[in-house]
């Protein structure tokens, strides 16, 4: 079999078009002033606003929030992303990329989630293997194994939709990854996933390994993943644990339109989701990812 034809028959499609998605790019939202906008456009309510405060006291005082008052935890995914947008805007986040969770049948379960969940890197929170994360610095750290793609171009929103297999010739590279991910909501309880989304899905940190060569005759699905910490195996995946493919995630982001503010761009890094669950940071630790043939990513937490 030709690599190409290898390449194709490694992608299990899961269609995920914008209407089949049940996101919000397929349809419009009725703002508070009566006009109709795609859901991140619109201007925020009292209690959105009350929310972004919180967390953007949260992100500039290293604050974690205990308790969010039962009034302002988003009842509606499209609240949850404009809360999400208006804090990253109003910290001036230079968007670097982006962060897809609940990509896998036991995250979904575990976040309480009935879909993915998207959120925005900072650029200068993207760093490459081996890399030092201060401890201090970040805000209940948990840790990920993930395959992460570069984009080529930028990808205008097609009313079809992307397949995973169309997106091939638009990436530019693909890593092996380690997400660390963070949140400013406190992890002694159980947080709603719409809370959670507004909380930037719990975006923190890209580590990035060297870019794959060849990375299209890889069988990402049937690629093992695990990941060690201080010399210790502590959890273990596929490629096929994100949606079937990695490529099927960064399918369902390309057909969601401006979800979480604006279309994917050249440049952009989009990490899509976990191989391994979720495993704690501890301070001093150093964790290892290992792709097998495609890499290793290290990074230790001082």
């Amino acid at each position: 079999m030709r690599n190409e034809e290898r390449r194709r028959a490694s992608i299990s499609p899961i269609e995920v078009r914008p209407a089949e998605a049940g996101g919000i790019a397929s349809r419009l939202a009725i703002c508070d002033d009566g006009t109709e906008m795609s859901p991140p456009k619109c201007s925020l309510s009292p209690s959105e606003e009350a929310l972004v405060a919180l967390l953007l006291d949260a992100h500039r005082n290293r604050r974690l929030i205990d308790q969010v008052p039962a009034h302002l935890v988003p009842t509606e995914e499209a609240s949850a992303y404009r809360v999400a947008n208006a804090v990253s805007d109003r910290l001036g986040m230079d968007i670097g990329g982006w962060k897809i969770g609940a990509t896998a049948a036991n995250n979904l379960q575990e976040l309480g989630a009935a879909r993915p969940i998207v959120g925005r890197v900072p650029r200068r929170n993207i760093v490459h293997s081996p890399a030092q994360l201060s401890y201090d610095s970040l805000m209940t750290p948990v840790q990920e194994c993930e395959f992460a793609f570069e984009l080529a171009e930028d990808l205008e929103r097609r009313p079809s939709g992307w397949t995973a297999a169309e997106l091939v010739p638009k990436i530019r590279a693909m890593y092996p990854a380690i997400e660390v991910g963070e949140r400013r909501l406190s992890r002694n309880s159980t947080v709603p996933i719409l809370l959670l989304i507004a909380d930037n899905s719990a975006a923190g940190h890209l580590v990035l390994g060297a870019p794959v060569d060849h990375w299209q005759d890889h069988d990402i699905a049937q690629s093992a993943v695990s990941l060690r910490i201080d010399d210790v195996d502590v959890a273990a995946g596929f490629g096929r644990d994100v949606l079937g493919h990695p490529l099927n995630a960064l399918a369902w982001l390309a057909n969601q339109g401006d979800l979480a503010g604006r279309p994917l761009m050249e440049g952009d890094i989009v990490s899509t989701g976990s191989c391994t669950g979720m495993k704690p940071v501890g301070r001093g630790s150093m964790s290892t990812a290992d792709f097998g043939p495609m890499g290793r990513v290290e990074v230790s937490f001082a």
